[in-house]
């Protein structure tokens, strides 16, 4: 399989679980919390949910806040019960793994990247992990996240630029 060919796959897959139906729609409550620092700045959302995907044997713990086009968060845990799921490496795998997408300024990051340089190509990721301490399905989740993002959209491809980030979330659906 070729390097274009990979890409449009994942570029699919990702696009997929952001357009699935969840067994029931993800609802809020004023008990749910999610606090991120990025580069140094701590913003809180109150409006966080959990929903929880499947697309034929994959399946996934999502974990959101915000909803504007300025900014949101999207956590997305590749299982269904509590655990630790550290970034994912490998583009292929969809197991016991984790990716984060921030947008925050109009500018969007996420823990991976697609190098296409002269002297290496291919999928890149920082190191870093989503942590669910609790989870029952579709009324709670707890847990902190941590590593660091890339901008998707940075125009040095070969060296991408990694900012700080971290976080924790408690929410509890209604």
């Amino acid at each position: 399989m070729n390097l274009t060919t990979t890409i449009a796959g994942f570029g699919l897959l990702v696009n997929l679980f952001a357009c699935q139906e969840s067994s029931e729609p993800a609802t809020t409550s004023h008990k749910s919390t999610l606090t991120l620092t990025f580069d140094g700045k701590t913003k809180t959302y109150t409006d966080a949910s959990i929903s929880e995907g499947k697309l034929g044997s994959i399946v996934s713990i999502g974990i959101t806040a915000g909803s504007n086009e300025t900014g949101y968060l999207s956590l997305t845990a590749f299982g269904n019960k509590a655990g630790t799921y550290p970034y994912k490496q490998d583009i292929n795998e969809y197991k016991q793994v984790g990716q984060v997408e921030y947008k925050t300024g109009g500018t969007v990051f996420n823990n991976y990247f697609v190098k296409i340089c002269p002297d290496k190509s291919g999928y890149f990721s920082t190191v870093g992990e989503i942590k669910i301490t609790e989870y029952t399905p579709e009324k709670h989740a707890k847990g902190t996240f941590t590593g660091a993002l890339l901008d998707a959209n940075s125009q040095d491809e070969c060296n991408p630029k990694s900012k700080s980030f971290s976080g924790a979330f408690d929410i509890t659906v209604d």
